[in-house]
C-alpha cells in the first residue's frame, strides 16, 4: 500500500497465535482485500516470549489492518476466527 493509504488503515483483528495469523492472512487474501500485518516480525524478537496471553506482552499482539472502507467487510469475514482451538472428542472424554 502507498504511504497515504497507511493513514487510512484500521485494525480489524488482533492475535499472537501463529496458526491464527496464517488463517487470517488466507481469509483476507482469498477475499482480495489489501491488508497490513503490524508487529508480526517482532513477536519473537524480544526475549519475553508469548506465555500466558498468547503474544509477546512487550510488543503486543499482531494487528491486521485494512483500509477503513473495507473494515466492516473484513470484520464480517473474520467473525468466526478464534485463537482457541476447537475441542476434540478426546478433550470431551477426558473431562467426563
Amino acid at each position: 500500500m502507498e504511504t497515504q493509504d497507511k493513514e487510512r488503515l484500521v485494525t480489524v483483528f488482533k492475535t499472537g497465535h501463529h496458526g491464527t495469523i496464517a488463517v487470517v492472512k488466507s481469509i483476507l487474501d482469498e477475499a482480495g482485500l489489501q491488508f497490513n500485518v503490524k508487529g508480526e516480525g517482532i513477536q519473537d524478537l524480544i526475549g519475553a516470549g508469548i506465555f500466558g496471553v498468547g503474544y509477546n506482552p512487550i510488543t503486543g499482539p499482531v494487528e491486521f489492518q485494512v483500509l477503513e472502507e473495507n473494515a466492516e467487510y473484513a470484520r464480517e469475514l473474520l467473525k468466526d476466527v478464534s485463537d482457541n482451538p476447537p475441542e476434540t472428542e478426546n478433550d470431551e472424554t477426558e473431562e467426563s
